[in-house]
């Protein structure tokens, strides 16, 4: 639904909102149909018409003034005057039962004798006196409904004449339906309340799963809390703190078998090579003391990879500017040309493992470097929220189909770019696990200008 808020919190308050507002609609609806088909006086209005009745009765005894007390004792839902003779009568079936059992209240409350003629009439009407308000919801209004209730009530008074009196009760579904206008508005407050303190207390532990979810990706390990929480969140957490353990597990496993692999390769590689110096031919045993030394060099670089990825080095906050210089300073020194073309905030920091990016940068541009000059340039990408890193250089660059492929392990492109570099093939493959583990990405594209161009996307 593209009205509801982004975020749950917000959701559970529209949710329960809307909730609320269709529960009172069905009421009103309900309402409306209990007083088309079930119309009924509310007790409390029959028991104040009673008492008015029974006062106007008392009044009315008084000959000389009877007519200026009743007219005192008129309210504008309950008018009383005295007549010489009841008024012409239009009886109902639908209301006979509730008129017998008004006309027997009253007379009751009267004291009046059974044979004393006392009537009570039920009517559809709608209210024309002044302060009179209309008894019909808005449904009713819109259906052009006429449900208004008026009562009349004559009664023989001793003097023989007659107390007429009319009033307008309040029925059952219209007391409920002014219950309903108020719970409105006073339910909906406190539930919208309700709704909010409760949509933040589920979504603060939401909020920390995410933030340690962000921190994982970066390599960290974070072990969150088990507060006393919702059964729900617990379960989350839980998950998430057995699948970080799983995780850890998996590749410290993987990591200690490749250094064992890499460890246990160095005894026969120096056989072999003790073998090949005991070889007549030259050339034949130059050719295998090199491939040996190629695979040594291997075997010694996967080794140092897996000895520093067992270390697990912290992270921590550093100033990027400060760290992408010292990378570039210890080019320079090395006698790489290195130009920077965009530079940070020297106050901006960023939470890494510094040694770790570090070794990644260093690779990058040492790739790049035996090319002529590198171009380093760094941005921060705010719509986005990453941090951007492009290294250029002016070499031959990849063909297109093998721009992924550098990324394997130990897969150096004699034609394109390897010629001349030496190493093992392990920079690259290295540089990319050392940015994934920051949650980033690299990639690489040939450049409009000529050479290739290396990009470095990292989460803020």
């Amino acid at each position: 639904m593209k009205w509801l808020p982004r975020s749950i919190s917000g959701q559970l308050l529209a949710l329960w909102i809307v909730a609320i507002l269709l529960a009172h609609l069905i009421a009103v609806l309900a309402l409306s149909w209990w007083r088309s088909d079930n119309i009924a006086i509310h007790p409390l209005s029959a028991r104040t018409i009673e008492t008015r009745i029974l006062a106007a009765y008392k009044a009315a005894g008084h000959e000389a003034q009877a007519s200026r007390l009743l007219e005192d004792i008129s309210l504008p839902d309950s008018e009383f005057r005295l007549l010489a003779a009841p008024g012409a009568r239009n009886p109902d079936s639908r209301w006979s039962s509730q008129e017998a059992a008004l006309a027997q209240a009253i007379r009751s409350r009267l004291e009046l004798s059974s044979d004393t003629p006392l009537h009570v009439q039920l009517l559809n009407a709608l209210p024309s006196g002044a302060g009179l308000k209309d008894g019909r919801n808005w449904i009713e209004k819109a259906f052009k409904s006429q449900h208004a209730l008026a009562m009349d009530v004559e009664v023989l008074l001793p003097d023989q004449r007659w107390l007429y009196s009319r009033h307008w009760p309040t029925l059952v579904p219209a007391h409920w339906s002014r219950v309903l206008s108020f719970s409105l508005l006073v339910g909906t407050i406190p539930a919208a309340i309700i709704a909010l303190l409760f949509g933040r207390q589920l979504m603060r532990p939401l909020g920390e799963l995410a933030e340690a979810s962000r921190r994982l990706s970066r390599g960290e390990r974070v072990i969150l809390p088990q507060p006393g929480r919702l059964s729900g969140v617990r379960d989350i957490i839980q998950a998430f703190n057995d699948m970080q353990e799983s995780l850890v597990r998996f590749v410290n496993g993987r990591t200690q078998m490749l250094a064992a692999m890499s460890h246990d390769l160095r005894t026969p590689l120096t056989s072999l090579r003790i073998r090949a110096e005991l070889i007549d031919n030259e050339d034949l045993r130059n050719a295998m003391i090199t491939t040996l030394d190629e695979m040594g060099a291997m075997v010694e670089e996967t080794l140092r990879f897996a000895r520093d990825e067992a270390q697990q080095e912290a992270t921590q906050e550093v100033a990027i500017e400060s760290l992408i210089q010292q990378v570039l300073d210890a080019q320079s020194a090395s006698g790489n040309s290195v130009r920077r073309t965009q530079q940070l905030d020297p106050g901006l920091h960023y939470r890494c493992r510094p040694v770790t990016l570090k070794r990644a940068l260093h690779n990058i541009i040492d790739n790049a470097a035996h090319y002529g000059e590198v171009r380093v340039g760094a941005q921060v990408d705010s719509q986005r929220q990453v941090l951007r890193i492009e290294v250029d250089d002016d070499g031959p660059g990849i063909p297109p189909a093998q721009l992924e492929q550098v990324f394997e392990p130990f897969i150096r492109l004699d034609k394109a770019r390897s010629a001349h570099t030496g190493g093992v093939g392990l920079g690259l493959s290295i540089a990319r696990s050392s940015i994934r583990a920051h949650g980033g990405e690299i990639s690489l594209h040939n450049r409009d200008k000529g050479g290739l161009g290396v990009v470095i996307e990292m989460p803020l």
